[in-house]
């Protein structure tokens, strides 16, 4: 059985990810700045979306269009058996909506498409995109890459950082008083997935190396309560943090993770999350 994967391009996966796993097919968000769209990753990066942003520009994002959708599930099918279609969150984003649309109006072959909501976003869901993938590549039964996939929805972690909270009154989800005495104070929110999938405040803390040291005990409770961990870390324009995030994880565990730097976080996501912004997720490797 030949089967494929589609995602969105919140989940901006590597170059040699895509090169390695070929049956993998984005659909993309638009980012909107001043009022003309660009197809994020395609037409707009974030260089490109933070000069719009310094110049005083105004920007918003939107999900895909079903037909976007409708078109790269006609197309698929006419090379492959099934389609496993896998995306962030519907509290982050509506994309998740639009493919299950999409499914419903195709005129033939709903029945070989599944449509999963990851109750993830960004890397969250990369992981689970390329564990799907490998367990393609593996020959895996149908029967065990759903076990997988619902696996990943249920135990998969995601925290998320931002850098400069006056990103949040830019994208008018936090007052100009209270990001300028969050900056002041250095304050430093931590973000994650709350038991009903929507993205929370989980923890404040002050400073950036407060923040390495709460993402590597709370990766470090996980791996004492669960087992070995694969782990994803991302940033925006923040490599050097990333990569320090990844020293500090495998000087505390050791073989009992493995991590890789992801690319940057794409510009829907970092519209909202600012210069500086990093994050990390994981899943349990058993």
């Amino acid at each position: 059985m030949k089967i494929a994967i589609v995602t969105d391009s919140i989940t901006n996966l590597r170059k040699a990810d895509l090169d390695k796993y070929k049956n993998i097919r984005y659909v993309y968000l638009n980012v909107i700045i001043n009022g003309e769209s660009f197809r994020d990753l395609v037409e707009v990066d974030n260089e490109k979306l933070f000069q719009a942003i310094d110049q005083g520009g105004r920007f918003s994002t939107s999900q895909p269009a079903p037909k976007e959708f409708m078109d790269v599930y006609t197309e698929l099918l006419k090379e492959y058996d099934y389609i496993f279609s896998l995306h962030c969150t519907e509290k982050v984003s509506g994309t998740v909506n639009a493919a299950r649309l999409a499914k419903d109006s195709l005129e033939s072959g709903a029945e070989k498409i599944a449509v999963y909501d990851m109750n993830t976003a960004s890397i969250g869901v990369e992981n689970a995109v390329l564990q799907v993938a490998q367990a393609i590549q593996d020959g895996k039964r149908l029967e065990e890459i759903i076990q997988l996939i619902e696996f990943n929805q249920q135990t998969s972690k995601l925290y998320l950082t931002i850098d400069d909270l006056g990103t949040l009154v830019k994208s008018g989800r936090m007052s100009k008083t209270k990001a300028a005495i969050g900056n002041l104070l250095n304050i430093k929110p931590i973000l994650g997935f709350n038991a009903e999938t929507s993205l929370d405040v989980v923890e404040k803390v002050r400073t950036k190396k407060k923040v390495l040291k709460w993402m590597v005990d709370t990766l470090a409770r996980d791996v004492l309560n669960h087992g070995k961990h694969s782990v994803r870390i991302t940033h925006v324009n923040a490599i050097e943090t990333a990569e320090e995030l990844k020293r500090s994880m495998e000087l505390e565990l050791g073989d009992k993770i493995t991590v890789h730097i992801s690319n940057e976080i794409g510009p829907v996501m970092a519209a909202h999350f600012g210069r500086g912004g990093f994050g990390a997720s994981w899943v349990r490797r058993n």
